[in-house]
């Protein structure tokens, strides 16, 4: 097992300076090529908008001249089609998430915030006909829309409840406010939280069929202490949602719970009328949280229906990921080269966010035939 190096941004010049400290565990005679160049240049590719492996290779070897410049490696060569992904698939991950994390500063920016954090799972699709399942854990910021963790999972979508639970401990987002999805509905995972000093808001459904049907009940039976509506037109769509808010602390809970804090259930009732065809569909969902009601609980209401509507913000940087940087057309055969691509596409994301651009497609094409502004914002964020 590796020895994580433990080093800050202070002392190094830039990013490609800090991809020289990476542990390269080849043998001396494999190490043509220098891994901290083939690294950064294979960020660079994803953010000049390839995806494939081939296709990464043919931009390491047509912009050659280019990447020895800016990379500050001029003895560099060029990597074969057939040693990339074996090369790749050698680096280490925790190592080289941690370097990205220490480098660009996340954890200080996680101290600092106090909004809400989305948490949520991603299958790497590439590596599905391999029959070698990979996915990745995001925590993503709700107001900014920073990755702030992730963590690497192998195996079916039950494996990703311990990985989050790590990710929380790990990164101490324990301790701040998060959202989940109904798969991570366990008193386990809440009782974590809560005790850590932490809050969240998980949805519950079918997979917690006697705290389901207990939820209904009150939503049926008792009075809201608080509510927020509100009204979006958009997409050929008119969507009404309406939060409200209950007590649960009357509620005889199972005692599994009793170390979850279970205070609030939230409501989400969404109205959509489909403005060419006029149908209207209505959709109801049920949360928990452990923030108990304050003195001002329509205020309440509308942080926590907020933190609910903003959690789709880690589906949606699945969607870039998917889309825009087409992750899922990355096919591979080893898991650990899946790991690093997706541990590598997160880092262009985190890049792009840097830039403040505002549509990501037109940003990799420019990136594509404008090197000079390309370059230019690298060494902006002082990854050159």
């Amino acid at each position: 097992m590796s020895t994580t190096v433990t080093y800050t941004e202070a002392d190094v010049g830039n990013f490609i300076e800090a991809l020289s400290r990476l542990p390269d565990t080849r043998d001396n005679r494999g190490k043509r090529h220098a891994l901290a160049f083939v690294v950064a240049g294979v960020v660079l590719a994803i953010l000049s908008g390839r995806s494939k492996v081939s296709s990464i290779f043919r931009y390491l070897r047509n912009r050659i001249e280019w990447l020895r410049e800016v990379t500050q490696h001029p003895a560099a060569g060029v990597v074969s089609r057939a040693h990339l992904p074996r090369l790749l698939a050698r680096v280490d991950w925790v190592e080289l998430n941690t370097l990205i994390d220490q480098h660009f500063g996340v954890q200080v920016e996680l101290s600092a915030t106090h909004t809400w954090v989305a948490i949520d799972g991603k299958v790497l699709r590439g590596t599905l006909a391999s029959g070698d399942k990979q996915s990745v854990v995001f925590a993503v910021s709700h107001a900014s829309r920073t990755l702030l963790a992730q963590a690497p999972m192998k195996g079916s979508k039950a494996s990703e409840i311990p990985v989050v639970r790590d990710l929380l401990k790990r990164s101490q987002l324990e301790t701040h406010k998060v959202t989940l999805d109904a798969h991570h509905c366990n008193p386990k995972t809440t009782a974590q939280i809560h005790q850590a000093g932490g809050q969240y808001v998980i949805q519950v459904k079918d997979n917690q069929p006697l705290l389901l049907k207990q939820c209904q009940h009150v939503a049926a039976t008792v009075g809201p202490l608080g509510s927020h509506a509100e009204c979006e037109k958009g997409h050929g769509r008119l969507t009404t949602r309406e939060g409200q808010c209950f007590g649960m602390h009357a509620l005889d809970v199972a005692p599994r719970w009793s170390d979850s804090g279970v205070h609030t259930l939230v409501v989400m009732k969404r109205h959509t009328l489909t403005l060419a065809t006029q149908k209207t569909t209505c959709e109801t969902a049920y949360y928990i949280s452990n923030q108990a009601l304050n003195t001002d609980p329509h205020a309440q209401a509308m942080e926590l229906t907020g933190a609910i509507r903003q959690h789709w913000h880690v589906e949606s940087d699945n969607w870039i990921r998917d889309v825009t940087l087409e992750e899922d057309h990355i096919k591979t055969t080893s898991a650990n080269q899946a790991q690093i691509m997706g541990c590598l596409c997160s880092l262009a994301l985190r890049l792009l966010r840097r830039f403040n651009v505002k549509n990501f497609q037109e940003a990799l094409e420019d990136f594509a035939d404008c090197p000079s502004r390309f370059e230019a914002l690298l060494r902006q964020v002082k990854f050159l």
